[in-house]
């Protein structure tokens, strides 16, 4: 059987308990997301200012020798990039004369879902049902069954082969680049001829190995390996010149730098590129803490709609005023931790963030008593 549904039920007095353990754990979110929301903005900051610090100080060279007058300086290079070593996966007999190899190992297995469905019942009262489906599917990472509801014919065994990552020095020019610098390059080609001279029992489908039966009709525990292939060719790298080596660019403020771009890209393109990458990640971080401050607000205020709740409808209602309020407590308080956050590099972004947040927690407010009032 694969699919399980369990019912349980809390009483009023535990619901009420676990309200107020809300209250505590609901202060650690909102102090959790006052520390991310204001580390994001430091971080974005200094992010900004060490690249374009960076792009300032960088120099486009005309080829790739070395020459003494440029050591300790951010260079932008462009050339072909060869490998110094052939890369074997000797576990799988795999030969590669590229850059990069990435070995890719996923197991058939066991996988739990879970869904969870609460009714409010009346006296204050909750019965939950939840489901617990079992599925097969193949997954990169060792899924441990003993955690399972239900593990009994469930059970998934130990992962033999792990993914592995192969990088060998290089050279670009005149200049010797060490497995560190190489490993920054992406694996974006499937290797897809593959030649094993492996002495496991593999079956080899030329752009995978299979361990297994049938790869047609998977079992529990097959194990499948593809891989991701580097390839030498013309690369641009943007880093700086140490003798005839290239190494990460230090800026004033502590970041380390080095960019590896397929093909032949421009200076501009790759601080543009970086620096759209480290607004996204800004705004990405400023969604999770605000999401953060938003649950610790309303796991705050949670008492309140479970004291309601011993007429259902009334705990929907309360519940969904606390829900406006959390959400304009969060607007107001996370602009106010945002823009303090940059006053001291930029006042006027600052104050803008602020009344920005102050009016859509306006607008929400105003449209929460709107909805009430209906």
């Amino acid at each position: 059987m694969d699919h399980f549904t369990e019912k349980s039920y809390t009483g009023y007095g535990q619901n009420i308990g676990n309200s107020l353990k809300g209250i505590f754990f609901g202060f650690l979110f909102l102090i959790g997301s006052i520390v991310l929301l204001w580390w994001n903005e430091g971080r974005s900051v200094e992010q900004s200012t060490a690249l374009h610090e960076m792009k300032e100080n960088i120099i486009t060279l005309p080829d790739t020798k070395y020459s003494a007058k440029y050591n300790g300086q951010p260079a932008l290079l462009q050339g072909e990039i060869k490998p110094l070593n052939e890369l074997i996966d000797s576990a799988f007999g795999i030969h590669s004369d590229g850059l990069k190899l990435n070995r890719i190992v996923e197991m058939y297995q066991w996988k739990e879902n879970t869904s969870s469905k609460s009714e409010d019942k009346l006296g204050g009262g909750t019965e939950t049902v939840t489901t617990y489906d079992y599925v097969k599917e193949w997954s990169s990472s060792e899924i441990n069954s003993d955690s399972f509801k239900h593990p009994e014919g469930h059970q998934n065994p130990k992962m033999l082969y792990k993914s592995e990552t192969f990088v060998t020095d290089a050279k670009i020019g005149d200049f010797h680049l060490d497995k560190a610098v190489v490993d920054h390059i992406s694996t974006s080609e499937d290797y897809v001829e593959l030649n094993t001279t492996s002495d496991l029992n593999v079956t080899n489908h030329k752009n995978f190995l299979y361990i297994g039966k049938d790869a047609g009709q998977p079992q529990i525990g097959d194990i499948k390996i593809s891989y991701k292939n580097a390839p030498a060719g013309v690369y641009t790298i943007a880093a700086k010149i140490q003798g005839g080596t290239l190494t990460d660019y230090m800026t004033e403020n502590g970041k380390n730098f080095i960019f590896v771009r397929s093909g032949k890209v421009s200076a501009e393109n790759i601080f543009k590129s970086e620096l759209e990458s480290n607004s996204i990640l800004t705004w990405i971080l400023r969604g999770v803490g605000l999401v953060l401050m938003f649950m610790g607000f309303s796991m705050m205020m949670g008492i309140l709609s479970t004291l309601a709740k011993v007429i259902p409808f009334l705990g929907s209602l309360v519940g969904g005023v606390t829900g406006i309020i959390a959400g304009v407590l969060t607007l107001v308080v996370g602009s106010i931790v945002i823009a303090l956050a940059w006053l001291s590099s930029r006042p006027l972004l600052s104050l803008g963030i602020l009344v920005a947040g102050v009016i859509i927690a306006i607008v929400i407010g105003r449209f929460g008593k709107l909805k009430a009032a209906e």
